[in-house]
């Protein structure tokens, strides 16, 4: 039964392609004699073209409307290349600016150090209740880096000649220095 049936169903399939194929080929020939314009892509190497009528429009029309993206796309790619060439020339260029920034504050902060350094050892060449007074009339966070350049115990004796308030700020300054805050 279910044999029947689907050669039943195969020969009307059949039948309609060929009533199709019977109807499109009396509107070809039909037509004014002229068959429609064909792309030359599918033309090409071929006498006689196999497609004819509106699918032969409809499809030379979606080759050119592919053939204009493929352009499009093209240049946009040439256009991305040239922005990614000025983005790629732009980071070079701030990454040596980046670098010699980096190195200009390494200068400075050397700079800065050895100034510190060469304070300190005048500090430690004087007086300590000498040294002291002066360093109480600094700035806190100043006065804990300049005793912190000092050595230990030229420092000890310094602190211990200086007002305590400001002997004690130093000293919370310089513990939280350690633990890294």
């Amino acid at each position: 039964m279910k044999t029947r049936a689907l050669f039943v169903l195969g020969l009307i399939f059949f039948v309609s392609f060929v009533g199709r194929l019977a109807v499109m080929a009396s509107d070809v020939s039909s037509a004014d004699g002229a068959p429609p314009p064909i792309a030359p892509e599918l033309a090409a190497g071929h006498g006689e073209a196999c497609v004819g009528g509106e699918l032969a429009v409809a499809v030379r029309d979606r080759i050119i409307s592919l053939d204009k993206r493929e352009t499009a796309i093209a240049d946009r790619e040439a256009e991305l290349k040239t922005y990614e060439a000025q983005v790629d020339k732009r980071l070079a260029e701030l990454e040596e600016a980046n670098n010699k920034l980096q190195a200009n504050i390494k200068t400075v902060q050397d700079a800065s150090n050895a100034d510190i350094a060469k304070l300190a050892a005048i500090y430690q060449g004087m007086k300590p209740a000498q040294a002291g007074e002066i360093i109480n009339e600094m700035d806190a966070k100043f006065a804990a880096g300049l005793i912190a350049s000092m050595n230990n115990e030229q420092a000890a004796q310094i602190v211990a000649n200086m007002d305590s308030q400001k002997a004690y700020l130093i000293s919370v300054i310089l513990a939280n220095r350690s633990k890294g805050q």
